[in-house]
Order: structure tokens, then C-alpha cells, then sequence
């Protein structure tokens, strides 16, 4: 079988000493990529590790690890393989930027109405009213489905000191939405000090809940290895 993860967070280029990223550290997408290879070892023909320049990447003489930077770079990528290979499952485990830089100038500029942009390999740290325009990013997670109809797809969603109700309906709404056959839906409050809880949500609504990174990890690759089991696809 031929797997997909994404791990750790995109980065979108200000300059080219500049961007703007997230706090994913990769760690469970590692996790993920690691369970994968001791689960199902010579089953998987390639596990495509496409990870943030902060993540760790995956090793083995199996894995393909592809070091990715912005959201753009993602989506080329996945576009790439699910369009020309057989894709059996992807675990969409990164952090994708929700906006991407669009233009930077000063406040000045826009007061002023000029719409010129700042340019050039550095811009100038001596701006005291340096102004960066961000555009949204394309959902990538939308787009896996009508590249691939028949890849199982992991989706995550993650959200901030919530309740636990509507975790569970923002991760369904997730899977609805994208197609997802599994969401894994986890809580920054519910993240630290060793634990990180995580709820892999089901299409039947129905979840598992896991206490740290190798139990869902763990339970992620034993609900994907089932249903590609169910399918004959491994």
C-alpha cells in the first residue's frame, strides 16, 4: 500500500530571512509515520512523509521524505501524487497556514494610497510601520477527495479551550465537508505536560478517545489498517 502523512506547520516567505508560521512541532505526525512502519512494515510500498522544515522527518528505506514549505508547496505536492499514483490513505496531520502573504508595504503607503509593494531579497529593518497583507489559503484538505475519490483520508481539527460538545460537532462538520473517513478532533487545553487527548471521530459519529501522542497514533494506523483490510487494498 502507498501511504500519505503531513506533518509538522507550513511557512509563508515575508523576505527571504522572514516568515510567518505556527507552533506545530510535527511530533504527532511523526508519531504517526513511525506507528505506520512498525504496524505494517514491507505492506506499505511507500509512505510519502511530506513534513515543515521543523518537523522530523520519517526515516526508511520505504519512506520518501519531502521537506515542504508553504501551503502552496503542500498542495502542489499532493495534487502531484494523488493524480498519479494510487494513493490508499492520506493522514493529513499538518498545520496548514490558514493565510499566506499577499503583498508587504508601510502604513505610510497605504495612507498615502500608493499601492507600490516593498521588494527585494531583505527588506529593510530600519521600517517602523511595516505592513504585511495576508490572503486567505486555499483549503487543501478540500481539494484530497476530487484529486483521489477513493484515498481514505485523515483529517485533524484542532481548536482552543472549548467545550467538549462542540469539538466533537466542529470535527464532524470537518469530516462532512472534506469527505474525511476519520477526523481526529483534539483540544490545545486538553495538550501538555506528556498527555495530549485526542477523539478519532468515525462516520457513524462514534469516537475513540486516546490520552497521549502514541495511542492515537497507535489508533489511527489500526483504524486505517482495518478499513483497507475491509477494502482488500492491503
Amino acid at each position: 500500500m502507498k501511504i500519505i502523512i503531513t506533518a509538522g506547520g507550513t511557512s509563508e516567505r515575508i523576505d527571504d530571512v522572514r516568515s510567518i508560521t505556527n507552533t506545530s512541532t510535527g511530533r504527532l505526525g511523526h508519531a504517526i509515520g513511525q506507528t505506520f512502519l512498525a504496524e505494517y512494515g514491507e505492506k506499505i510500498d511507500r509512505l510519502y512523509y511530506l513534513h515543515g522544515l521543523r518537523a522530523a522527518p520519517v526515516e526508511g528505506s520505504n519512506v520518501t521524505a519531502v521537506p515542504l514549505e508553504g501551503v502552496r508547496d503542500l498542495q502542489a505536492r499532493l495534487e502531484n501524487l494523488l493524480t498519479t499514483e494510487k494513493i490508499d490513505a492520506v493522514i493529513h496531520a499538518m498545520a496548514v497556514s490558514d493565510y499566506m502573504v499577499k503583498e508587504v508595504t508601510t502604513l505610510e503607503k497605504i495612507k498615502a494610497g500608493d499601492s507600490s509593494k516593498l521588494e527585494g531579497n531583505k527588506i529593510s529593518s530600519n521600517i517602523d510601520d511595516l505592513t504585511v497583507i495576508m490572503e486567505r489559503s486555499p483549503k487543501v484538505i478540500s481539494s484530497i477527495k476530487t484529486w483521489s475519490p477513493n484515498t481514505t483520508l485523515v483529517g485533524f481539527k484542532l481548536l482552543s479551550h472549548v467545550p467538549h460538545e462542540e469539538l466533537i460537532q466542529v470535527g464532524k462538520a470537518l469530516m462532512e465537508k472534506n469527505g474525511c473517513d476519520f477526523v481526529l478532533a483534539n483540544d490545545l487545553a486538553e495538550i501538555g505536560g506528556g498527555k495530549h487527548k485526542g477523539y478519532l471521530i468515525h462516520k457513524d459519529g462514534t469516537y475513540d478517545t486516546m490520552e497521549t501522542n502514541d495511542e492515537i497514533a497507535a489508533m489511527i494506523a489500526r483504524r486505517v489498517g482495518e478499513k483497507l483490510i475491509r477494502e482488500g487494498r492491503q
